[in-house]
């Protein structure tokens, strides 16, 4: 016991830095974009004469409002049709018996593994000859569909008490009643989950809305950040202004649905 306590103080310093590491460039970025322009390069964190100037010329030099406006339209767009293909799919993984069906699903399982790099000139050319280019769709069709969604619903909806389908069923209910009124509502922590898991992946997304897109009307936020970098140089404190307001709905967004997450990976869910 006494030679545990050394190694656990130890421990937690050691965690203690690690925080320290993360929290830090936080919290200088939450500081410079209160800073007038004369206290940027300066060392203190807490600024002598906060102002929200920064703000206001992020939003003036660039069309930082159509960025917010086209993320959060696409974001929330994706994450909706995600979340519905992903029940549906794994519903019928799960309940309905037809022939292939496992290999069917080892094939999506499979589709995890390819690398998205891969993938993104094949689509890249069907979205242009579609006519998609520079527009919501082509942000939009291509990630409808997850295979981690279907993986994680079916192994879920797996975990279900039989009695509580042979009970829906002796009341008559088909398997879209069930599945809505029944399998759905018990779904909460895993749809939780990847409600934050598809929203982060959407909002934070880079490569993509910078290869389909080159406007204003149908760029991201990240897209727009990179380029009041490129316009901007010296001017940090605009810029960790748009890093903060970009931050800010995916952390509302994890604050809000964290409650449940850990439910879904301490259930059952994961059961085969």
């Amino acid at each position: 016991m006494q030679l545990s306590r050394p190694w656990t103080v130890v421990g937690h310093i050691v965690l203690l830095l690690i925080c320290i590491s993360i929290l830090m460039p936080m919290v200088i970025v939450l500081s410079t974009a209160f800073k007038p322009m004369n206290e940027v390069y300066a060392v203190a964190l807490v600024p002598q004469h906060p102002t929200l100037d920064n703000f206001g010329r992020l939003f003036q030099n660039t069309a930082f409002g159509w960025y917010i406006w086209n993320t959060a339209g696409t974001t929330v767009l994706r994450v909706v049709g995600q979340l519905i293909i992903g029940v549906l799919a794994a519903y019928a993984f799960a309940r309905f018996h037809f022939r292939g069906r496992d290999t069917l699903f080892t094939l999506v399982i499979g589709a995890m593994m390819i690398p998205q790099v891969l993938t993104m000139l094949p689509i890249y050319i069907m979205m242009a000859q579609l006519g998609w280019f520079d527009t919501w769709w082509a942000l939009i069709i291509p990630n409808l569909a997850t295979p981690i969604a279907v993986f994680l619903l079916r192994q879920h909806i797996m975990s279900f008490p039989s009695e509580l389908m042979d009970a829906a069923e002796m009341d008559g209910a088909g398997h879209w009643t069930a599945l809505w009124r029944v399998i759905v509502p018990n779904l909460g922590p895993a749809l939780a989950a990847l409600t934050i898991i598809i929203f982060i992946e959407s909002w934070n997304e880079y490569f993509w809305p910078l290869l389909v897109t080159e406007s204003p009307k149908s760029r991201t936020i990240q897209i727009g950040l990179r380029e009041f970098l490129q316009e901007g140089m010296s001017d940090y404190g605009a810029l960790m202004a748009g890093i903060i307001v970009a931050s800010i709905p995916a952390v509302a967004v994890f604050l809000f649905f964290q409650r449940r997450v850990m439910d879904t990976f301490v259930s059952s869910g994961l059961k085969g």
